[in-house]
Protein backbone atom coordinates (compact mmCIF):
# COMPACT_ATOMS: atom_id res chain seq x y z
CA UNK A 1 0.00 0.00 0.00
CA UNK A 2 2.92 2.30 0.66
CA UNK A 3 3.94 1.91 -3.00
CA UNK A 4 0.54 3.38 -3.94
CA UNK A 5 1.06 6.38 -1.59
CA UNK A 6 -1.37 5.12 1.06
CA UNK A 7 -0.71 5.89 4.71
CA UNK A 8 -1.67 3.29 7.33
CA UNK A 9 -3.70 4.69 10.21
CA UNK A 10 -1.89 4.32 13.51
CA UNK A 11 -5.11 3.45 15.34
CA UNK A 12 -6.17 0.62 12.99
CA UNK A 13 -3.68 -1.72 11.32
CA UNK A 14 -5.73 -2.51 8.21
CA UNK A 15 -7.18 0.89 7.38
CA UNK A 16 -5.28 3.04 4.91
CA UNK A 17 -5.72 6.64 3.83
CA UNK A 18 -4.82 8.27 0.54
CA UNK A 19 -4.84 12.04 0.35
CA UNK A 20 -4.26 14.06 -2.80
CA UNK A 21 -3.55 17.80 -2.68
CA UNK A 22 -4.73 17.86 0.94
CA UNK A 23 -8.39 17.70 -0.11
CA UNK A 24 -9.52 14.38 -1.59
CA UNK A 25 -9.41 11.52 0.88
CA UNK A 26 -9.86 7.88 -0.01
CA UNK A 27 -10.10 5.23 2.66
CA UNK A 28 -9.23 1.61 1.97
CA UNK A 29 -9.94 -1.23 4.33
CA UNK A 30 -8.06 -4.49 3.87
CA UNK A 31 -9.12 -7.63 5.71
CA UNK A 32 -7.32 -10.82 4.65
CA UNK A 33 -8.49 -11.11 1.01
CA UNK A 34 -11.32 -8.56 1.13
CA UNK A 35 -10.66 -4.94 0.27
CA UNK A 36 -12.83 -1.94 -0.37
CA UNK A 37 -12.17 1.61 -1.42
CA UNK A 38 -14.41 4.53 -0.49
CA UNK A 39 -14.18 8.26 -1.03
CA UNK A 40 -15.85 11.27 -2.62
CA UNK A 41 -13.98 11.28 -5.96
CA UNK A 42 -14.87 8.40 -8.30
CA UNK A 43 -12.01 9.24 -10.68
CA UNK A 44 -9.42 8.88 -7.92
CA UNK A 45 -11.10 5.70 -6.62
CA UNK A 46 -11.00 4.05 -10.03
CA UNK A 47 -7.39 5.09 -10.59
CA UNK A 48 -6.32 3.67 -7.22
CA UNK A 49 -8.24 0.44 -7.80
CA UNK A 50 -6.53 -0.04 -11.18
CA UNK A 51 -3.11 0.47 -9.57
CA UNK A 52 -4.07 -1.95 -6.80
CA UNK A 53 -5.20 -4.56 -9.37
CA UNK A 54 -1.85 -4.30 -11.19
CA UNK A 55 0.11 -4.86 -7.97
CA UNK A 56 -1.96 -7.63 -6.34
CA UNK A 57 -4.33 -10.33 -7.56
CA UNK A 58 -7.64 -8.55 -7.17
CA UNK A 59 -11.08 -8.57 -8.78
CA UNK A 60 -13.38 -5.58 -8.79
CA UNK A 61 -16.83 -6.91 -7.89
CA UNK A 62 -18.55 -3.56 -8.43
CA UNK A 63 -20.61 -1.63 -5.91
CA UNK A 64 -20.17 -2.82 -2.35
CA UNK A 65 -23.20 -4.66 -1.01
CA UNK A 66 -21.67 -6.66 1.84
CA UNK A 67 -18.37 -6.56 3.72
CA UNK A 68 -17.46 -8.96 6.54
CA UNK A 69 -21.11 -10.03 6.86
CA UNK A 70 -22.28 -6.42 7.18
CA UNK A 71 -24.89 -5.29 4.66
CA UNK A 72 -24.00 -1.93 3.14
CA UNK A 73 -26.77 0.56 2.32
CA UNK A 74 -25.85 3.51 0.07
Amino acid sequence: MKDLSFERLKSKARIFRYQKLGINITVTIVYIDDTFFCGPDLTILNDLKQKFIKQWEYRDLGELIEFLHMHIIH
